[in-house]
Order: C-alpha cells, then sequence, then structure tokens
C-alpha cells in the first residue's frame, strides 16, 4: 500500500520513460522503472532514504530531485499549472 522510502510517479498521457530518464540522468538522478509487469511502462520509482531524506539543510538531495523532474517534464514538452515552482 505505501512505502516510506519510495515513491512512483506515472507518466502522463503523451510522455514516456525514454522522455524522461535520460533528462534525469542529464542531472545526475537515477531512477528505478516499474515493477508490477502489467503496468510497469507507465511509472518509475525514487528512492528516498536515509540522509538523502533527512538532510535538508546541505545536501538537498529531494531538492535536486524535484528540481530535475521539473527540468525533464518541460523539456519532453509537459505543462502542468499545478506544479509549484
Amino acid at each position: 500500500f505505501a512505502a516510506n522510502g519510495m515513491t512512483a510517479i506515472y507518466f502522463p498521457e503523451g510522455i514516456s520513460a525514454l522522455d524522461i530518464i535520460p533528462r534525469l540522468l542529464e542531472h545526475g538522478i537515477v531512477v528505478a522503472g516499474g515493477l508490477h509487469k502489467e503496468i510497469k511502462d507507465k511509472y518509475f520509482r525514487i528512492g528516498h532514504m536515509g540522509l538523502t531524506a533527512i538532510d535538508t539543510t546541505t545536501r538537498r538531495d529531494l531538492e535536486k530531485v524535484k528540481d530535475a523532474l521539473r527540468h525533464a517534464f518541460s523539456a519532453a514538452g509537459y505543462v502542468n499549472k499545478n506544479i509549484s515552482k
């Protein structure tokens, strides 16, 4: 039902892994593909455990991931007015 150390993100309609994952890699962000056979190409997973999740002042890992996600989706042509800046 839920995992505190992992977030699954579904690709919006018209966006695929090939649109997003290489762009995340350009920013040094490594993600994992989907595991569930029936929907494995519809989402990806981001791990956030230990220091990556609790050190918000020096490492800023979660901020880096959010910035890379915004850039990757924007570069792929996705526009969402609900995404906070």
